[in-house]
């Protein structure tokens, strides 16, 4: 099975190579400059009625860098909107499957939290347009409604923040003005979905005023029993043009999700029971509890003048409101769990917090000349201050319950009367400026120069059960440099070596927890991250740059990462030194203007290579892949009048996934998922099936020995079976 599976990685990973030998080559001996000037012209997406671009072929300007993606020494993959309606994604995570090494851990709600999004091992940072998404506790919700593309970058990129992780970062590009539009969509689907959204935009102006106003609402229920959700979204953007070189956008996006009868997905089961019984038994829900929600709230303002064709400057700042309250129901101490007769006494759990962000940036891209060298100059200054809390609370009543009869009722003037456990308050200030030269030294060979100064500063407030009040004050500063070489083989082709750092200040917790009682005590800050990455790689644009592959391999190194706390769910366990060695291959685009393809394959390995705890050392970091394997195939059949029917094809696969026990892994799976659409002009109708076998398999999970039973406990989510969404979408 395992050769059959490379073998087909193989064919995917080198098919546009031999489709390519077929075609005369492009010209070779164009300059550098000239090819600055024909992939800019590929940066927009959308295309003909005939054509459809699934990539694009620059970073948006809020990601700063203004250069194509095949002179950018990283492994960064640009996705439009075209494909994410393709596959007919709602949130984040479904977009994931686009780019290599991607994956979602733990998930505290049923809504897409892109706080669980991982890259090679470690924590992926999400930003809104480039702005910091995130500091501390503050939950995040994510909708399709408000994304125009996603761009996954690959590896340390100061460029973008004053913090970023080794591993990577996702980037979502918000919906602006651009053309005149009304799209209208409802969809419908498996455990009572029901969607409707309107995308409504204007022209933007040489001078004057242009809109953008997105709105869309939501309701599903999943397959666990009791939880029902709902979704509401409103995105306005206002934007005035004082030229065609000049001009100011003021954004607005309200999300919010709604969780009835709990909000915990999350399973605890012996060995002998993972993978059995109904996929719907839910023991942490109960009818009476209050609503869980997850909002986000945010402001922007954008600013940007050009010079001229070489210069320009551009400003941003953002306010982000993110309350959040999570009610479930637990056993004492732990996720619901049974003595041999199947009781347990249960009571509710609940963790809400309030996270408030501003971050302002200001940046100026350029080009000057020093003699015959030529560089593409970035520079500027960023501010983030984010004040957050985060409060953990029991209930007071405990209710009696058996799992075979499993009566999920509690009184809801009883179930809502809690005890605080533990309280954390945090003011973060963050402060940098940053450099970034792109040399060219001769036609064929660029160099890459810079780094990033980051001053950090943290006031932390803790307060236990007993009212006990503990202040930390935390300082730290950090250069973040980052050094690069990039050969232009052809204008189609480049090879790159990457050296570069990152910082990350944590906000995380370590539990205290009594040695004798085994009861948390409190908690204390996890100390900042470092890390170090080394890359090796070579992309390829096809098919007069409708299609880009790349291949890579790379080389990090990082110090203090967060483990999940399995025992204390809302901390983490510090490591003392991780190192993640893997390669990445993707292909993504167009191989013509019917057949599109993404297909991605992930080797990591990410191990403890240095602790206090020798046997820490040599295990892999938990919830990570050692093999990612996803496909996404489309091909369009012209029909009259104008239409198409699109069919569609794809697949998941993830391999011996790691978890907090050494060399003990939860199960592989592969899924298979497959869509058909008719479009014409003004008109679409599109079915997506998911997981089309009915596989029970689980989408993220970990084990833990000895609790809360003896032997291995598997904790995990499962994944989705078999379901399907039904769109249809007229344009005005």
């Amino acid at each position: 099975m395992k050769k059959k599976l490379y073998l087909l990685i193989l064919s995917f990973t080198f098919l546009p190579f031999f489709l390519q030998a077929q075609q005369p080559s492009k010209a070779t001996d164009t300059t550098v400059h000239q090819l600055n000037q024909v992939n800019k012209l590929n940066q927009i997406n959308v295309i003909s009625k005939r054509k459809i671009r699934i990539k694009t072929d620059t970073l948006s300007n809020t990601l700063k860098l203004q250069l194509p993606l095949i002179q950018i020494p990283q492994n960064i993959i640009s996705i439009s909107t075209d494909l994410l309606q393709q596959q007919g994604a709602l949130e984040l995570k479904d977009a994931a499957r686009n780019s290599s090494g991607i994956y979602f851990g733990y998930n505290s709600t049923p809504f897409d939290n892109s706080a669980a999004a991982q890259i090679r091992g470690f924590v992926a940072y999400t930003t809104l347009n480039g702005m910091s998404r995130r500091f501390s506790y503050g939950a995040s919700i994510d909708d399709d409604a408000i994304i125009e593309n996603v761009e996954f970058v690959k590896g340390p990129a100061g460029f973008l923040n004053s913090v970023g992780e080794p591993g990577g970062s996702i980037n979502i590009l918000t919906k602006t003005p651009g053309h005149q539009l009304i799209n209208i969509v409802q969809t419908a689907g498996s455990f009572n979905l029901y969607r409707i959204s309107a995308d409504i935009g204007s022209e933007v102006q040489k001078k004057g005023f242009s809109f953008r106003f997105n709105t869309a609402y939501q309701h599903k229920d999943t397959y666990l029993n009791d939880l029902r959700t709902e979704k509401y979204v409103v995105a306005p953007v206002l934007q005035y043009n004082f030229s065609p070189n000049t001009y100011v956008l003021a954004e607005y996006d309200f999300i919010k999700g709604e969780v009835q009868n709990g909000s915990a997905i999350v399973k605890v089961r012996s060995e002998q029971d993972i993978l059995t019984g109904p996929i719907s038994a839910n023991y942490s829900s109960a009818r009476g509890l209050p609503t869980s929600y997850t909002q986000n709230e945010t402001g922007r303002i954008y600013a940007i003048h050009k010079f001229n064709d070489k210069w320009q400057i551009t400003s941003q700042s953002s306010y982000l409101s993110s309350p959040y309250q999570n009610w479930n129901m637990t056993s004492k101490g732990s996720m619901v769990n049974f003595d041999a007769s199947g009781n347990t006494k249960r009571r509710s759990s609940l963790s809400m917090g309030a996270g408030q962000t501003f971050s302002s940036q200001l940046f100026a891209n350029g080009q000057v000349y020093t003699g015959a060298v030529k560089h593409q100059l970035l520079f500027g200054a960023d501010y983030t201050n984010s004040r957050d809390s985060l409060s953990l609370n029991n209930g007071k009543a405990e209710f009696d319950y058996n799992k075979f009869t499993a009566n999920s009722y509690v009184n809801p003037n009883t179930v809502n009367q809690i005890t605080r456990i533990n309280r954390t308050n945090n003011n973060t200030f963050l402060k940098s400026a940053f450099i970034y030269d792109n040399i060219q030294l001769q036609k064929k060979l660029l160099l890459t120069l810079g780094a990033r100064y980051t001053w950090y500063t943290n006031e932390k407030e803790t307060t236990n059960a007993k009212g006990v009040v503990k202040t930390n004050n935390y300082s730290q500063k950090a250069l973040s440099p980052r050094a690069a070489l990039t050969y232009m083989v052809n204008p189609a082709t480049s090879v790159f070596f990457l050296y570069d750092q990152s910082f990350v200040p944590q906000s995380y917790q370590v539990a205290l927890v009594d040695p004798v009682t085994k009861e948390l005590i409190g908690s204390a800050p996890i100390n900042p991250q470092q890390g170090k990455d080394m890359e090796l790689g070579i992309k390829r644009n096809w098919f007069s740059s409708r299609l880009l592959t790349t291949l890579n391999a790379f080389h990090t190194t990082k110090t203090n990462v967060p483990i999940p706390d399995l025992v204390n769910t809302a901390f983490v366990k510090p490591a003392g030194q991780v190192t993640s060695n893997g390669i990445e291959a993707d292909v993504i685009g167009n191989i013509t203007d019917r057949l599109s393809i993404t297909a991605n394959y992930t080797y990591v390995k990410a191990t403890i290579t240095k602790d206090e705890d020798p046997e820490q050392v040599g295990k892999e970091l938990p919830q990570t892949p050692q093999q990612i394997f996803n496909t996404w195939i489309q091909y369009r059949f012209l029909l009259k009048n104008k239409a198409s029917l699109n069919i569609s094809a794809g697949q998941t696969s993830m391999m011996k996934r790691s978890t907090s026990e050494k060399n003990q892994y939860i199960p592989d799976f592969t899924k298979f998922d497959a869509g058909i659409s008719y479009v014409q002009d003004k008109y679409f109708f599109r079915l997506i099936a998911d997981n089309l076998t009915g596989k029970r398999y689980m989408s993220s999970g970990d084990i833990i020995t000895g609790y809360p039973y003896d032997g291995r406990n598997f904790y995990y989510i499962d994944g989705d079976p078999f379901n399907v969404k039904v769109s249809v979408g007229i344009k005005f």
